[in-house]
């Protein structure tokens, strides 16, 4: 009998909790939550692909650790819905040929001047590496991407 009663109360208490409605975050909560570990963040450009659409994101990680390089993750987010903040990832790759590499920290830069066309210029923070570590990555569908090495355009 007890046992029914408790699970009775955890029901309920369940129930009571999931139907309150979900309290918008400030964009000031939302940045508070961001991630320490996001050295960077650039957004931008539109895609579209079988019916679905949205927008192109670049994240650089911090190192985990001091033995190993930051990392670069592409994302094809998809368009926000009905209801703000409900922005979704299509897709997502990390950029291989930069995490490879190594580099402490690194400067994202982006440009897009066509649709399902996403440039980012990544050139690493150690000005005796950059020459010869620049990379130019060109997204395009959902998970696709091209990497050119050497110098970025002036």
């Amino acid at each position: 009998m007890m046992r029914a009663r408790t699970a009775a109360i955890v029901t309920l208490v369940l129930f009571c909790t999931l139907s309150q409605r979900v309290v918008a975050a400030t964009p000031a909560d939302i940045a508070a939550a961001a991630s320490p570990q996001i050295i960077q963040l650039v957004s931008g450009g539109n895609w579209e692909d079988a019916g679905k659409k949205g927008y192109y994101r670049a994240i650089l990680v911090a190192p985990p650790d001091s033995g190993s390089g930051a990392q670069i993750f592409l994302q094809w987010m998809n368009a926000a819905g009905a209801e703000a903040g409900s922005q979704t990832v299509q897709a997502a790759v990390q950029v291989k040929e930069l995490n490879d590499l190594k580099v402490a920290d690194a400067v994202l830069n982006m440009e897009s001047e066509k649709p399902n066309e996403f440039i980012l210029y990544i050139e690493p923070a150690d000005p005796a590496k950059a020459a010869q570590q620049s990379l130019t990555v060109t997204a395009t569908g959902p998970g696709k991407y091209t990497v050119a090495n050497g110098p970025l355009p002036e």
